[in-house]
């Protein structure tokens, strides 16, 4: 099995379960379920692990409504609504999307927000990296004892960073 079930991606997100319930109501990461409709065993991909934890992170700055408003305007203008690899500024109650681009000067994008109260004052929160939020997942697997460790490594789908996992002797 490739999936993970609801106690080991709350251990790997670090999310609640009744936020992983509001996430699949508000249709924002919808798992699959499988079983019982009254009681389904509930299984997410690595993807979605990763989607959990990087909302996890936005959280800590800004507002579910305003995570789905940045999830409507990437489906609007037709890109991958994924957050997990986005790497999205704050600046005061406006968020930014700083599109990937190999040039000097990168492109950023208003996607949500609402009008700025402190003109002037300049806030930035940087959202973790991919990278980041990968190397996060890992070290709360590594850490967890809920998660099998070994069962995890072979399925999650991107390697750590080499400083992330310590190696026994």
């Amino acid at each position: 099995m490739d999936d993970f079930t609801r106690q080991e991606t709350i251990v790997l997100t670090g999310t609640t379960s009744s936020r992983l319930a509001y996430l699949d109501r508000s249709r924002v990461v919808v798992p699959q379920k499988y079983g019982n409709p009254k009681k389904p065993t509930v299984l997410y991909t690595w993807e979605q692990v990763l989607e959990i934890r990087a909302i996890s992170h936005l959280r800590q700055k800004i507002s579910l409504q305003t995570i789905r408003k940045i999830i409507h305007f990437l489906e609007d203008g037709g890109f991958d609504d994924s957050l997990r690899d986005k790497h999205l500024v704050s600046v005061n109650d406006e968020i930014y999307w700083v599109l990937p681009d190999w040039s000097d000067m990168p492109n950023v994008m208003k996607v949500a927000g609402k009008k700025s109260t402190n003109p002037g004052q300049l806030v930035l929160f940087t959202i973790p990296s991919l990278a980041d939020v990968v190397d996060d997942v890992w070290k709360s697997a590594q850490s967890s004892k809920i998660i099998d460790f070994q069962s995890f490594r072979q399925r999650a789908k991107f390697s750590p960073p080499e400083t992330t996992i310590v190696r026994a002797v």
